[in-house]
């Protein structure tokens, strides 16, 4: 069987973003913390349309359709526990490609320090 051409695919986009947390987080933990948020706030309407992609314990990113961006957006930045563990998340960037999220906003982020002012 033969895929969907490129012109009829959903349009994917990629958000990066930073957990600050008390202590350390795993992925399961996180991708079952952000559900829970879509479901609470937005119900089961586009629940499904959202994947986490990568996270190293303080940086990641969410995939998600281009048409639930900004609801995956919201609900990142409302989450306030992950399990038991308090976090504070910050929203880095959005982007259509993982390889270029990685370069923009993660690898950035990973050679900062408070020496060349980020």
């Amino acid at each position: 069987m033969k895929g969907l051409p490129p012109s009829l695919r959903k349009r994917k986009r990629y958000i990066a973003f930073h957990l600050i947390a008390e202590d350390r987080v795993s992925k399961v933990d996180l991708s079952r913390a952000l559900l829970d948020e879509l479901l609470s706030l937005f119900g089961e309407w586009g629940a499904d349309e959202v994947w986490l992609e990568y996270f190293d314990g303080e940086l990641g990113i969410v995939g998600c359709y281009h048409a639930s961006l900004e609801k995956v957006k919201v609900a990142i930045t409302l989450m306030s526990r992950v399990g038991e563990v308090k976090v504070n998340p910050v929203v880095l960037g959005v982007s259509g490609t993982i390889k270029r999220c990685k370069k923009k906003y993660l690898e950035v982020l990973k050679g900062a320090s408070s020496a060349n002012g980020l």
